[in-house]
């Protein structure tokens, strides 16, 4: 056999040790294998608590890893509150009140009313020394080119129109006068329908403003102005040499102009005006007179068959003439 390397001790090795050593009883012999690394004699399993390892069942291991890892995870509880402490017991004596009786005061003792108690009823006085200031739908600085853009109608103007006269003399025809090129004017006014409904309460006042922004660009005589409050077919004005109402009747080539919501907005769905906005509609394309209906919600809300001859305006401070005159070249010629 060869010789075991230096540095390696094996089993036989530590048993011819002991045997040289021949311990003198059994205690000294378990020291001596203690101090060497080993034990001779088994633990007792009866007075052992630790479970032992059973090494092939795995889901057992697992299960044990799992219960140990929940129970690592699981916050610690609410302690217990405290215990109200106990109530202190009041003292048998009786203690002497130190407060003192007041005698009520006498009726003569009392405040006198105020004389505006017993005086009659008084209305107080709501005029305002300064107006709040009102920012208006179409501003001062675009009212005069939206007015015009949208209520302009042609006549023959002063300009002779050379084209037409030419062709006249060509076709051996001389005319009864003189043709001349038409200019655009804002002699017909305008019929104003106001919508006074209770969808339109908010713009009352606005509504009062458009009024007077009529007046100022076209004058007062050119100006009439309706109110309704359903359909603008059964409109009415009060004149003051009157005491009855006058309906109103589209006049022949006189534009007209309505100012209205169709009712409150809605969803942003297509909406539709009905049939009495249909007869409204055809009362005035028969005229021949321009209808532009001004309404004060988004273009989401205005109904969609009105047919080409209503022009719809938003009323809003951004509409301008540019914008009238492209919608109407789009359209197309207005009829007059």
């Amino acid at each position: 056999m060869n010789p075991p390397r230096r540095g390696e001790i094996h089993l036989g090795e530590l048993l011819t040790v002991l045997a040289k050593l021949q311990p003198g009883d059994a205690a000294t012999a378990r020291a001596i294998a203690a101090s060497l690394g080993f034990g001779l004699s088994a633990p007792d399993i009866a007075t052992s608590t630790k479970e032992s390892e059973r090494i092939y069942d795995r889901g057992q291991q697992s299960a044990r890893r799992q219960t140990r890892r929940l129970a690592e995870k699981k916050p610690p509880g609410l302690a217990a509150p405290p215990r109200s402490p106990a109530p202190v017991d009041l003292p048998a004596q009786k203690l002497r009140a130190t407060l003192k009786a007041i005698d009520p005061q006498s009726p003569t003792a009392l405040p006198e009313k105020p004389a505006w108690i017993s005086s009659g009823y008084q209305r107080l006085d709501l005029r305002r020394t300064i107006p709040l200031p009102r920012a208006n739908l179409f501003p001062a600085r675009t009212v005069r080119g939206v007015f015009t853009a949208a209520l302009s109608t042609p006549r023959a103007g002063e300009q002779l129109d050379v084209d037409a006269l030419l062709r006249h003399l060509i076709e051996g025809c001389l005319p009864r006068a003189l043709p001349r090129l038409p200019e655009e004017t804002l002699a017909r006014g305008c019929q104003l329908l106001l919508n006074f409904s209770d969808s339109m309460l908010p713009l009352w006042e606005d509504l009062r403003h458009l009024s007077q922004q009529f007046v100022d660009v076209l004058g007062r005589e050119r100006v009439s102005v309706f109110e309704f409050d359903t359909l603008p077919g059964d409109a009415h004005c009060w004149p003051p040499e009157r005491d009855d109402p006058v309906p109103w009747q589209p006049e022949p080539g006189r534009p007209v102009v309505v100012a209205t919501g169709f009712g409150a907005p809605g969803r942003r769905v297509p909406r539709f005006a009905g049939d009495g906005w249909h007869d409204f509609v055809g009362r005035c394309a028969r005229q021949g007179s321009p209808l532009n209906i001004l309404i004060p919600w988004s273009p989401a809300c205005w109904p969609s068959d009105l047919g080409p001859h209503a022009r719809l305006v938003h009323w809003h401070e951004r509409t301008s003439a540019a914008m009238l005159s492209r919608r109407t070249d789009r359209a197309g010629a207005w009829p007059r």
